[in-house]
């Protein structure tokens, strides 16, 4: 069974991990969106085998220190199952957050009904997609939902829209199909559940799904749409979302995320747009996975506390008093006076 001390060492390091991504990404922040996602992404992943690493990968000598305790006490409370049943708990509701999405969106795709508008069907044509499309009144953005068979949702006021407009919309949610963005994204769910109390999985998944939007806006500048006039679409769909309801997380559209860092990712002129080439990929993943790895055969040691001095005596506040002994008188001695010489005889 799992005890506190081997919990505390997935958790510091998972930490660890995400701190070293973190890093990594930052150094190579002038790289596509994709590249980033991509590294991100391997992070997330190798979080999910992080417990197996660190309980089945052989130590090393203990270099992460844990900071002090109170060496057997906190051993003997670490064995408690509460631990395990808390960490269980924990999953469970995120595992219940995360179905009751799926239902709330399979719900939207029951109300959901064929396509049937021209101008939709013109632009799907043109973009030679395979991909099933549905048509909603109650959604003002596209969005993009489906594991294995994915479904396009789109937006019965998108038939208003310029045929640019739709061009750029369907050209975003085709990226995440040909990306593949559902099961990066699964993957980003499965490490917060599985490390619910971790905050940086969190924000490494939050950062992930931002760069997930912003590869999808390179695709579609890629193709050759003009910047400032996606940006100004980008922002006509958030103005129109306000009064309408938004997808499910569960699913992918195109006005999930920060816009603000998208807009100004859009109309950066120095931006990498690139995909990511296969020998950067791999250097990356090789390099996470070797993170991972020396993290798990780190063992995690606990600091013994200090000894403890043996306490001095204690003094009593008020020493008791002796008893006064009865003092003897001196007795008076006359003075002796000096015997005078005797005087010489003639």
């Amino acid at each position: 069974m799992l005890d506190l001390l081997t919990i505390a060492g997935i958790a510091l390091k998972t930490s660890l991990l995400m701190i070293a991504t973190a890093a990594l990404s930052f150094a190579l922040r002038r790289q596509p969106a994709a590249f980033r996602h991509l590294l991100w992404t391997s992070a997330l992943a190798l979080s999910l085998l992080m417990p197996l690493a660190v309980l089945y990968v052989p130590e090393v000598a203990p270099t992460l220190p844990l900071p002090r305790l109170r060496g057997r006490e906190w051993e003997e409370a670490a064995s408690a199952p509460i631990l395990l049943w808390l960490w269980i708990a924990g999953s469970l509701c995120c595992l219940a957050r995360e179905l009751l999405s799926n239902i709330g969106l399979a719900r939207w795709l029951r109300r959901a009904r064929p396509l049937e508008s021209a101008r939709w069907m013109a632009t799907l044509a043109s973009l030679d997609c395979k991909v099933r499309a549905l048509e909603s009144p109650h959604i003002a953005s596209p969005c993009t939902w489906g594991l294995l068979t994915p479904v396009l949702l789109l937006p019965s006021a998108g038939d208003a829209w310029s045929e640019a407009a739709r061009r750029s919309a369907l050209l975003h949610e085709l990226a995440h199909v040909g990306r593949r963005d559902m099961i990066s994204a699964l993957i980003s769910r499965l490490a917060c559940v599985l490390h619910w109390y971790n905050p940086l999985v969190w924000l490494a998944a939050a950062h992930a799904r931002s760069l997930q939007e912003r590869a999808c806006d390179d695709a579609v500048l890629r193709a050759g749409a003009i910047p400032s006039d996606y940006a100004q679409f980008l922002l006509d769909v958030a103005a129109r979302m306000s009064g309408m309801n938004r997808p499910r997380r569960t699913s992918i559209g195109m006005a999930h995320s920060s816009l603000r860092a998208r807009i100004v990712a859009i109309l950066d002129p120095q931006a990498r747009r690139a995909q990511p080439e296969r020998s950067q990929i791999l250097a990356a993943c090789a390099a996470l996975f070797a993170i991972t790895i020396l993290l798990g055969m780190t063992s995690v040691a606990t600091v013994p506390p200090l000894p403890k001095l043996p306490a001095p005596p204690a003094v009593p506040a008020k020493l008791p008093t002796l008893p006064k002994l009865p003092v003897p008188p001196v007795p008076v001695v006359p003075p002796t006076l000096p015997t005078p010489p005797a005087s010489p005889t003639s």
